[in-house]
């Protein structure tokens, strides 16, 4: 059997005082330590989670404003180029219109100056007409006479370049 003895006894007491003094003033303060330092843990966690996803939303801003940006910048490439093909047509359009217009002029030119060119051819050939109506008159032709003078005077007609017009 068991001897029990009173050292056993105040061995056990003993114990237990040493596990409540152990539990109370150890156990207790380290529990307390550690859960204060879990808690910060998982505080720091959190706040490297929402740190987190505040950067997520940052990045997913960012592109969208870049998208943004690029599509701005593309609309106003558009816009300028839409500007200076606008530009480019009404420069050729001008520039036809004034070709257009140097065209009818010169064109009315060379209908005045082809006016003037057959206003003297006329008043030449009237000239020539008086000139050889002149002759006939002056002369007493026969036949032969007379074809020789017309043949003068278209040749003559013809030195001056009426057979061209």
């Amino acid at each position: 059997m068991v001897n029990i003895n009173t050292t056993l006894i105040w061995e056990v007491i003993n114990f237990f005082i040493l596990l409540y003094l152990l539990k109370r003033y150890l156990y207790g303060p380290i529990k307390e330590m550690l859960e204060k330092r879990a808690e910060q843990i998982n505080g720091d966690l959190d706040q490297a989670k929402s740190e987190r996803e505040d950067a997520e939303k940052l990045k997913e801003e960012y592109k969208e404003k870049l998208q943004e940006a690029r599509s701005e910048a593309q609309q106003i490439i558009d816009e300028a180029e839409d500007r200076a093909n606008k530009r480019a047509k009404d420069i050729l359009k001008k520039a036809d219109e004034k070709a257009e217009k140097l065209k009818e002029k010169k064109m009315q030119e060379i209908e005045q100056a082809k006016k003037e060119a057959l206003t003297q051819l006329r008043d030449q050939i009237a000239g020539y007409t008086v000139l050889a109506a002149g002759k006939l008159i002056q002369e007493q032709l026969d036949v032969k006479k007379h074809e020789q003078l017309v043949n003068e005077f278209i040749s003559e007609l013809d030195k001056s370049k009426l057979g061209e017009i």
